[in-house]
């Protein structure tokens, strides 16, 4: 296997993860590996059927993907707030983001294309926790002078139907207010710019990248949702009272406010430039109707 054709695929088996391997698979130009922590899954068990080698490590464990790195010449990284116990973790996240930093280091990686956040605003690193730890990851990438993309997404259109955007009855909930507008992107694209970066560096290597694919509040979703179904579909806000997320998810009180403050008029410039580099760079990036019939919603709502 070419060192000059590998690339390691973190979170293979996860939606970001699995879109970028899909995307290099598709392109015919690299030999992508992937790493889990669960060889036995159903997951790996189908990337196994692609051709794919896969590894077990651990983003948790340095030597694991220090091992795991050997010999590639890039990494496609994702890290996540939630520990082994399924808590918010941010503490844990960016052990993994240290983790996948020493390990690229120690590899000689030649491309880090990390997944990380929407970026809006200047300061919301030191008024979001959630961000705060993703910020300083990106900063640890600098300063070890990794050869780096970041790819900053919006929420994915993935989660329609999921545990946090869920459809039963024709009816959507969601957290965000009805006429709130949410940014986002399919994990399909995420997989298909991660690709472009990698056979584009001269173009993209220390780029940070907003991606969003469409930007609709629920009552827009569920009007397109109707339109789609010839049905009538409604979206019902699921609100949780700032108190309950105060005694057990804290981190996501700011986070929730500013994607209120954010998804109403007049929305942030950053918000509509990141909408429209998204499109120039990609135009085939999906919208959220486009999204909705390539997975067949149409049929089923």
């Amino acid at each position: 296997m070419s060192k000059l054709n590998t690339i390691v695929v973190c979170g293979a088996t996860g939606k970001q993860g699995g879109a970028v391997l899909d995307a290099l698979l598709e392109s015919g130009k690299w030999n992508p590996v992937a790493i889990t922590r669960d060889i036995r899954s159903q997951k790996a068990t189908e990337i196994k059927g692609k051709g794919v080698p896969l590894l077990f490590a651990d983003l948790a464990d340095k030597p694991s993907l220090v091992k795991a790195f050997k010999g590639a010449y890039a990494v496609y990284g994702v890290t996540m707030p939630v520990n082994p116990r399924g808590k918010l973790d941010t503490e844990y996240e960016w052990k993994q983001g240290q983790n996948m930093v020493d390990a690229c280091v120690a590899n000689n990686i030649q491309h880090l294309v990390l997944s990380t956040v929407l970026y809006i605003e200047e300061d919301q690193e030191n008024n979001l926790t959630y961000i705060k730890k993703k910020v300083a990851i990106e900063n640890l990438v600098k300063e070890k002078n990794i050869p780096f993309t970041f790819l900053c997404p919006g929420s994915f259109m993935d989660d329609f139907g999921g545990e946090y955007l869920p459809v039963k009855k024709n009816i959507i909930r969601g957290m965000a207010s009805n006429d709130t507008k949410i940014p986002h992107i399919a994990c399909r694209d995420i997989g298909k710019f991660a690709a472009m970066a990698f056979e584009e560096p001269g173009k993209f290597v220390g780029q940070k990248l907003n991606l969003i694919g469409d930007f609709m509040s629920g009552n827009e979703l569920a009007a397109l949702a109707s339109k789609l179904s010839n049905g009538k579909t409604t979206y019902k806000h699921k609100p949780v009272s700032i108190v309950l997320m105060w005694l057990f998810a804290r981190t996501f009180i700011s986070l929730r406010r500013h994607f209120e403050r954010w998804g109403q008029a007049p929305y942030p410039d950053e918000m509509l430039s990141a909408i429209k580099q998204t499109k120039e760079l990609r135009p085939e990036t999906l919208t959220f109707a486009q999204y909705l019939k390539w997975k067949g919603w149409d049929k089923r709502l």
